[in-house]
């Protein structure tokens, strides 16, 4: 017995022997192995360098194949949020221990020469509550996105009707040798014969002169942005602003400006913080995103510049996928403010670009606030795309839509020392429910159409055209 055990433990020696000098096979799954080369077909416009800043690999990188498949999908998200393409493919072959990246995309068209008919209030309720066609904006704009391919943005506007605005904007991205810098610089000119000028019992009061604009605001702004990373990004913006208003409207509202002025000019300063980790910008439905934002307004430059106040805002948005079909989002958002004596003109509470579903038709203006937003989805109709051969250009010849079914539930307060007299909603909680239906369709197309219930028991159906939060 012992001949035996001895003997089979020399072959079981030597087999182990002879494994070892074949060579044991490995999981190319651990291996890492470099990247030899990155082709992008379809960048017909767009410069490689811009593409390149999106990616989360560069070539001479080392890495396993289960790495990159994560990295793979995050780029052609990054890709997708960076609005210059409809659609983006990213695949891989491994071919002798290297890796070669193929990035097909389909640039979007760029130049849009486009006509303006808008509708110039808060939100397209208030206008369909009472289809004035003189509350319209017309015009042209010219928007040339990625100009030089290079990602670079050049607007002229020129907007008449209701709110007339005469604007020029230059934005700059990718500056620097790490491409991680912006730059941007913009004009704009504005007067309106109408505008609001007090808000009472929560709703929004109007004065108009047939004969002259009761008021003409100007604005110079250079905006520095930085991106060291692809998700963080830092702004910085010195802004000048200059607003002109009536006797008129100080006689209806004397806080509107400050001590009684007609003209109001200030310097502002805002910083602006964005880490961004969202799957779709426009629709998102998996990741988060947490946003900062402070603002000095007053900064002692001009002789008549006599007032100063500091705000601060701060929200974070987060989606999650449920399973199946379900998807959730909530978010939370807040405003603090240094004083409560602040020019009306210059002061925002909800209502505005913030507000509460099922609050559409009310302002709720203060100096502090904070709103919660929950929202629920089921996919009716999943993310599908339809082919026109019939078009050549592929800019154009497939669309992209989706539908999804929400549940929904809003709340939030504004603190308010100056006017809640007059305005029964600040300074107590609000909040909604209600269901809606959200259309996604092609170049960030968003459409929702929601029935809400508000603290007041009022029943509204209403309509937007952003992500509902």
């Amino acid at each position: 017995m012992r001949i035996k055990q001895i003997f089979a433990f020399i072959i079981l020696i030597l087999l182990q022997f002879s494994l070892w000098a074949k060579g044991t096979p490995y999981d190319t799954a651990l291996a890492k192995f470099p990247i030899q080369r990155i082709d992008v077909i379809g960048n017909k416009v767009t410069k490689f360098r811009i593409i390149e800043r999106e990616l989360t690999f560069k070539e001479c990188d080392f890495i396993d194949t289960a790495a990159l498949a994560k990295a793979l999908v995050q780029s052609r998200l990054n890709l997708m949020n960076s609005t210059l393409f409809n659609f983006v493919a990213i695949h891989y072959v491994l071919d002798r221990e290297e890796i070669y990246i193929y990035i097909t995309v389909t640039e979007r068209w760029y130049v849009w020469p486009t006509p303006i008919l808008e509708i110039p209030d808060r939100n397209p309720n208030i206008w369909l509550q009472q289809r004035d066609f003189t509350r319209l904006n017309y015009g042209a704009y010219v928007i040339w996105n990625n100009f030089r391919g290079r990602k670079e943005t050049l607007q002229f506007l020129i907007r008449l009707g209701y709110a007339e605005r005469y604007g020029l904007a230059y934005n700059v991205p990718n500056l620097g040798k790490k491409q991680r810098s912006e730059l941007g610089l913009s004009y704009g000119y504005s007067r309106n014969h109408e505008i609001g000028y007090k808000s009472y019992n929560n709703e929004l009061l109007f004065f108009k002169d047939e004969n002259r604009y009761s008021r003409q605001e100007q604005f110079t702004r250079l905006r520095y942005t930085y991106r060291k990373v692809i998700f963080n990004s830092h702004a910085f913006e010195f802004r000048y602003n200059q607003t002109k208003v009536t006797d008129t409207i100080l006689q209806l509202a004397p806080t509107y400006t400050f001590n009684g002025k007609n003209n109001l000019a200030y310097f502002s300063l805002n910083y602006f913080f964005a880490a961004d980790h969202r799957d779709y910008k426009p629709y998102p439905l998996k990741g988060w995103i947490y946003t900062l934002d402070a603002t000095q307004t007053g900064l002692g430059l001009l002789s008549d510049e006599n007032f100063s106040f500091f705000k601060l805002e701060s929200g974070a948005r987060f989606y999650n996928h449920f399973g199946g079909r379900f998807y959730g989002g909530y978010s939370i958002k807040g405003k603090w403010s240094s004083t409560a004596q602040q020019p009306y003109y210059v002061q925002r509470g909800l209502g505005y670009s913030d507000y509460l579903r099922g609050y559409e038709y009310y302002v709720l203006d203060g100096h502090n606030y904070t709103q919660f937003k929950t929202n629920l989805k089921y996919q009716l109709i999943k993310p599908n795309v339809i082919d026109f051969n019939y078009l050549k250009n592929d800019r154009f010849s497939k669309l992209y839509y989706a539908f999804y079914l929400n549940a929904f539930f809003d709340a939030g307060y504004v603190k308010d020392n100056l006017y809640f007299l007059e305005n029964s909603l600040n300074n107590k909680w609000q909040y909604s429910y209600g269901v809606g239906l959200d259309f996604v369709g092609y170049y960030d197309m968003v459409f929702r159409f929601e029935v809400a219930r508000n603290k007041m028991n009022e029943i509204g159906f209403f309509v937007h055209y952003f992500a509902p939060i």
